[in-house]
């Protein structure tokens, strides 16, 4: 129980309240669609079949993605769906089985920034859209995020092949924070530490094979992980990122020119620009990582630098940008940065909000209806049911560009931040982010 005490802020107030919504998200919430991918992926892996067979049969029938990650979040369904099927398949408790996962991370990224400073636990633990995002969604990226903040911390403490291990089970649950490693490259090298740059090298490829290798043995469908990668390339422009945020609202304008009785040309050209911006989209993404990476060796960035911006420069790059993908860099943000969150916090809520409906958090089986024009009284929906459609889509639209927007000036600004004066001299085997401390650590917290 001590143990307990030490690890989790159970005697705070601040720890108690936000616990119950934890809680009820892990119990109620769940993404239709996505629960129903990991559902039908944790009963296939508990009866021998690999995620990837699947793939190509899923898509090309619903449209949409499967399973569309590396291998390690598989491990997880494939324990959750024999937890299931030895309980009797019941699709509650098969949810819950799958979402514990998750909630695990969220207690487990709550405790260890608890230990480092109580205060960025504090702000995590009570932030709304956390439970709702984690949990709801069903989606592993807060796995992403604690391990990157692992991995943040066990280089602080100059423990480099555990760096390298907590990256790459990072890069195992999902590909984001391949981003890292050239920056944390750079950084080592700027600071003449070669033999750390290895040790993170060999941890890395160490991490890689313990859990690829298993899965390759089990179930033989590795190989097929390539339909995975294709599928991401060709993916369209979607989510919090300035392109999609120009298509939607591109998209509600001429909507709300139809309905005052506007006549769209035929040769509308909107949709064959945002078909070649989505073509081009990885050549843009590329140059603005190179940008970056210039930037990292003029400017000789920190180490927390190394971790932190490279995963929001992928938030401001990547075509693709769901809500979750913040968790990648979230917890790192609030031990790294304070206060940095508070400038995208107003623009993600918002999209948080009013992206799609707030009914996609929950399971198909609770009947709910797809769209909120559907609660509007049949004798008015004719009249106002296109009108609230219209005012979530310029929303959506609205708090992407916001979002791209903020987030492009916290990246120029955290690109020049210096957190602590690194003194240029050779230093084989000392991390200079130990020598010169930020702040007074907490007692009990981690230096």
């Amino acid at each position: 129980m001590e143990l307990l005490r030490q690890w989790l802020p159970i005697r705070e107030r601040w720890f108690l309240w936000p616990l119950l919504m934890h809680l009820s998200a892990w119990l109620l919430l769940g993404n239709a669609y996505e629960i129903a991918v990991f559902q039908d992926a944790a009963g296939r892996l508990a009866i021998g079949q690999g995620v990837y067979e699947s793939f190509s049969g899923w898509l090309s029938t619903h449209g949409e993605g499967y399973y569309a990650y590396p291998p390690l979040y598989a491990y997880m369904l494939w324990a959750s769906g024999t937890i299931a099927n030895a309980s009797g398949g019941h699709w509650w408790l098969t949810q819950l089985a799958i979402k514990a996962w998750m909630l695990i991370a969220d207690l487990l990224t709550v405790a260890l920034l608890y230990r480092f400073r109580p205060s960025a636990a504090k702000n995590y633990w009570t932030l709304w859209f956390i439970p709702v995002v984690a949990l709801g969604l069903v989606q592993p990226d807060l796995w992403v995020g604690l391990s990157v903040l692992a991995a943040y911390c066990l280089a602080r403490q100059g423990r480099w092949f555990c760096t390298g291990l907590a990256l790459a089970v990072a890069i195992c649950m999902k590909m984001t924070p391949i981003v890292v490693l050239p920056f944390l490259s750079l950084h080592l090298m700027n600071t003449r530490r070669l033999t750390a740059l290895l040790r993170v090298a060999t941890g890395v490829a160490v991490g890689l094979v313990l859990v690829g290798l298993p899965y390759a043995i089990a179930f033989g469908d590795l190989g097929k992980f390539r339909e995975v990668l294709l599928f991401h390339l060709q993916r369209p422009v979607a989510g919090l990122n300035a392109v999609a945020g120009l298509q939607t609202l591109v998209d509600g304008t001429l909507t709300v020119a139809m309905l005052v009785g506007g006549q769209i040309p035929a040769s509308n050209p909107w949709p064959g620009a945002f078909q070649g911006a989505a073509a081009v989209y990885p050549v843009f993404t590329i140059l603005i990582f190179v940008t970056v990476a210039i930037l990292a060796r003029a400017q000789q960035w920190s180490l927390k630098q190394a971790f932190c911006v490279p995963l929001l420069v992928f938030l401001l790059s990547s075509k693709v940008v769901h809500e979750q993908y913040a968790l990648h860099v979230l917890p790192l943000m609030l031990v790294a940065f304070p206060g940095a969150w508070s400038r995208l916090a107003g623009s993600y809520a918002v999209y948080v909000i009013v992206a799609g409906t707030p009914w996609r958090f929950f399971p198909s089986q609770y009947a709910l209806p797809s769209t909120l024009d559907a609660l509007i009284p049949p004798q008015f929906h004719a009249l106002l049911g296109p009108w609230v459609m219209v005012f979530f889509v310029i929303a959506t639209a609205g708090a992407s560009l916001v979002f791209s927007w903020q987030l492009c000036r916290l990246v120029w600004r955290l690109s020049f931040s210096r957190g602590y004066l690194l003194k240029r001299t050779r230093l084989s085997h000392m991390n200079p982010e130990i020598l010169v401390p930020q702040h007074s650590a907490p007692s009990g917290s981690m230096s």
